[in-house]
């Protein structure tokens, strides 16, 4: 009975088996990390990364502009409150009696400082709560040779700013060379400069802003700057003629 199950199994085997062929697959790898599953118990698991402390600084100085800016600009100054304030509360309170008509709280809710006075009492003291617990956890990374990696952190935000300089640059463009032109190059260096290179990628690019150029200057007939330099060069009715529809 034993040999007629391992025969049988092993005719299993070889029949499920693949076929293996002169040369080796290689495996396929995917650039793009596997999706995590979250689970309830990960919303309040809260780490600090590296990246933490540089936010908490930022968080701080955030609430400490509101905080200096608050009793000039929300109407502090103007405020209205009782004259004798540990009277008022204790009528509110039901403590004591109230002489007379009282005056309600919402009189003094309703004023514009009292939300951003809430506000600023709750974000001062959070970001700088914040702020130690960053710094705490930093401290630790440093104690133990860990990487903190702050300079790279900063780094990588202020790398955005690279592509507002690039719609900088853009709006620069339109007022000299004329919005066809200037979006046809934004339209493929930007592309390129993301890594989007090659021929066809730029014909890809090219094809793309020209349609642009065609829905929202030709067609839409979106208004852009009338003295153009490029356009002041070209002859009388080329000129015009890009002016309205380019």
């Amino acid at each position: 009975m034993k040999s007629r199950a391992s025969a049988k199994a092993l005719k299993s085997a070889v029949r499920d088996a693949p076929m293996r062929t002169g040369v080796a697959t290689p495996p396929f790898v995917s650039a793009c990390p596997p999706a995590r599953r979250i689970n309830v118990e990960d919303v309040n698991d809260f780490r600090r990364t590296r990246g933490d402390l540089v936010f908490s600084i930022f968080m701080v100085c955030v609430a400490l502009f509101f905080f200096a800016f608050f009793f000039t600009q929300t109407g502090w100054e103007d405020r209205k409150l009782p004259a004798n304030m540990a009277r008022y509360w204790m009528d509110q309170f039901g403590v004591t009696a109230p002489e007379g008509r009282l005056s309600r709280l919402g009189r003094i809710i309703k004023q514009g400082w009292f939300a951003p006075l809430v506000c600023v009492c709750i974000l001062v003291p959070a970001a700088l709560w914040n702020l130690q617990g960053a710094w705490r956890a930093h401290a630790w990374r440093a104690r133990f040779k860990q990487p903190t990696a702050v300079g790279h952190e900063l780094l990588q935000w202020l790398r955005a700013l690279e592509f507002v300089a690039w719609f900088v640059a853009y709006t620069l463009l339109v007022p000299v060379l004329g919005y066809l032109v200037a979006t046809l190059i934004l339209g493929t260096a930007l592309p390129w400069r993301l890594g989007y290179r090659g021929l066809r990628w730029f014909g890809i690019c090219f094809a793309a802003s020209f349609a642009i150029v065609l829905v929202f200057r030709s067609g839409l007939q979106i208004r852009t700057p009338v003295n153009i330099w490029l356009y002041d060069q070209l002859p009388q009715g080329l000129e015009t003629f890009m002016q309205v529809w380019f």
